[in-house]
């Protein structure tokens, strides 16, 4: 046995060090002790191990994640960490090794379906009383904690748990692929820390697809400097598709923020997305070795806040940027709220290529999204189509890149950019560029078609959304009137590194009355950015559950499992009827693009969710004008009928 474990410590001690680089002696040391308990382990259980297969130093992703052991028990995975030395087992272990456990569940082909225990055996710890059974959630049961002595006693306590589950093939297990899903915050992460989209993590199609995508973007913000044109990209997409993870690439991978040689810049109108991301990519900075003062000086170079960027380039010179991003350029805001805005009578679109105007050469990628339209004068790509009209007419032609939909107007877009042009559209080079349409679901990882539910839940189509959750493998949303219920599903829910938190429209102003408080607004920025980033027992954060955020602040944001209270403003009554609070009494909304507003709030609510949904549905009280139960039932069933599940 002894040549076995030199054979494998010599093959752990190649594979690994083409990938990290350490302290290679003292790595040899902790392998050889982990050998040494997982042979003492089995040596115990004796023969009953032989068909169970073992992985050690399984790489997690293509980031750099190993995990210590994977011990395949019948169609049990146990996902063990090991402590060496250690004479405690601490919470930060706990969630280490809880992680790694949804990791696998989620992403992880082999795994998917299968029941995974994560162990933490720290060498020296004090015995631990295990559980008297084994319980999952979701796939995932509680972390087992042991010391070297102890490993013994969970792994026979998972072989009776698998109760003679056939045995899953090792080999066919190991040659599973990992397709990891980062949230926005942690993709952001990963690229300022110089990782292209493709290294994220994924390996399937949907990476590919970003890829090429990425390339693509490159490649003519290249031509652009080349032959000294204009260009602008349309980036369109189902939400949730990767379209920002696209813009991060392009403006903070490479050079230090350089796209073509040039300086580049993501700028967004959502000033809670910004700040929420320059906090996170500025602490990730800082914690890598960085000054937190140059870190939040790039990052503020490459993020910047759009309205901020137009008061500051409007009039007088070019701005350094020949790369720039606009996200979510579906809302731009037309030319009367550019009057309340900055004094002139132009729209949001038409600014921006007044300013570009004036360079010798610009490259514009505008991030196109469905039904995220949520205020006022926001015009769609019909106003990029007016605009480029409008620099068409004073001789400035931009070279137009773009989808057929963003071009024509689809499903994901709604009206094209054509559709704002009149006598100049020859006037446009227009290149269809079916490689920056992007349709894969990637932040509902578990549930790629409920962008699809979602869509046809608020168009009115009960019955067709009640279709698509039926080809579900799981429901779309859970509900329940009760939101103790609601907040409990969710805690239990917030495991390893998953964030959970509540969500609440801007317009539910009565939920106040079942003790939910208003949600931060929107220039409240310090606040939704310690939702999103503080950890749990922070009572700041998200998994608090205390605070709810509206559509007004988690827009372009996820967390894994959100809990939405659903509020008078969007009742049932033949189709989906929004209302207004006029003190003291409702109005119901009857403009169309009110009524659209409306809609898209819950759009937003409904998409933020990456791992699970739930929603509570008060009860409502008749003594309450505002709040008639029967509103509120007829809503929920309507949820159930749409295949929302009772808790």
């Amino acid at each position: 046995m002894q040549a076995d474990f030199e054979k494998i410590l010599g093959q752990l001690a190649v594979r690994v060090s083409l990938i990290h680089s350490g302290n290679e002696e003292q790595q040899l040391i902790a392998w050889k002790r982990e050998l040494d308990i997982l042979q003492g382990a089995f040596e115990t259980l004796g023969t009953d191990v032989l068909p169970w297969g073992v992985l050690l130093e399984m790489p997690l992703q293509r980031l750099g994640r190993r995990l210590d052991a994977v011990v395949i028990i019948g169609g049990t995975i146990a996902v063990v960490e090991f402590k060496v030395g250690s004479r405690t087992c601490s919470s930060s272990d706990v969630q280490q090794v809880e992680d790694y456990a949804l990791c696998l569940r989620d992403f992880h082909a082999g795994s998917r379906g299968r029941n995974v225990v994560p162990i933490v055996c720290a060498e020296h710890a004090p015995p631990v009383d295990l559980p008297p059974s084994i319980h999952v959630l979701e796939n995932v049961s509680p972390v087992l904690q042991c010391n070297a002595g102890g490993l013994a006693n969970c792994l026979a306590m998972i072989q009776r748990f698998n109760d003679g589950a056939p045995q899953l093939d090792w080999e066919t297990f190991d040659s599973s692929s990992y397709n990891p899903t980062p949230s926005i915050v942690d993709a952001a992460r990963h690229v300022y820390a110089g990782h292209a989209v493709a290294e994220i993590g994924r390996a399937d199609a949907s990476a590919e697809v970003l890829e090429s995508a990425a390339n693509r973007l490159k490649e003519i913000a290249i031509q652009a400097k080349r032959k000294g044109s204009r260009r602008i990209c349309f980036v369109s997409g189902t939400p949730g598709s990767g379209k920002t993870m696209l813009g991060l690439d392009l403006v903070f991978t490479g050079d230090a923020g350089r796209v073509a040689g040039e300086p580049a810049a993501l700028l967004s109108g959502n000033r809670p997305l910004v700040h929420v991301l320059r906090e996170a990519l500025a602490e990730d900075a800082a914690s890598r070795g960085m000054t937190k003062k140059e870190a939040r000086r790039q990052v503020y170079q490459g993020l910047q806040n759009l309205l901020d960027y137009l008061k500051e380039h409007s009039q007088g010179e070019a701005p350094p940027e020949h790369v720039l991003v606009f996200d979510e350029a579906q809302r731009a805001w037309d030319a009367e709220v550019g009057k309340k805005l900055l004094g002139r009578e132009r729209s949001e679109p038409a600014l921006f290529l007044d300013i570009l105007n004036r360079m010798p050469w610009a490259c514009l990628v505008c991030l196109v999204g469905p039904g995220q339209e949520i205020n006022r004068g926001e015009g769609g790509l019909a106003l990029w189509g007016q605009a480029l009209e409008e620099a068409a007419q004073d001789g400035n032609r931009w070279v137009v890149h773009a989808g057929y939909d963003a071009i024509h107007g689809g499903e994901y877009v709604g009206d094209g950019i054509l559709s704002g042009m009149h006598s100049q559209r020859n006037a446009l080079q227009l290149v269809e560029e079916p490689s920056i349409h992007l349709t894969a679901g990637l932040r509902s990882y578990r549930t790629p078609s409920h962008g699809q539910w979602v869509a046809a839940l608020l168009g009115g189509r009960i019955e067709e959304a009640a279709s698509i959750a039926r080809g579900m493998d799981a429901p779309p949303a859970y509900i329940t009137r009760d939101l103790p219920m609601l907040k409990s599903w969710l805690r239990e829910r917030c495991r390893g590194n998953q964030r959970v938190g509540l969500l609440a429209s801007s317009g539910a102003v009565r939920l106040i009355a079942d003790g939910i408080p208003p949600s931060p607004r929107s220039n409240e920025l310090d606040q939704v950015a310690h939702w999103f980033l503080k950890p749990s027992g922070d009572y700041r954060s998200s998994n608090a559950l205390e605070v709810p955020l509206s559509e007004f602040v988690c827009q372009g944001l996820e967390i894994d499992y959100a809990g939405i209270c659903w509020g008078g403003d969007l009742i049932w009554d033949d189709g989906w009827q929004p209302r207004a609070m006029r003190a003291p009494k409702w109005q119901m909304v009857r403009k169309d693009d009110a009524r659209m507003y409306r809609l898209n709030t819950y759009r937003v609510l409904l998409t933020r969710a990456r791992a699970g949904l739930g929603i509570f549905v008060p009860f409502g009280d008749d003594d309450d004008q505002t709040r008639k139960r029967r509103q509120f039932d007829l809503g929920c069933k309507t949820l159930k009928m749409a295949g929302c599940v009772s808790l």
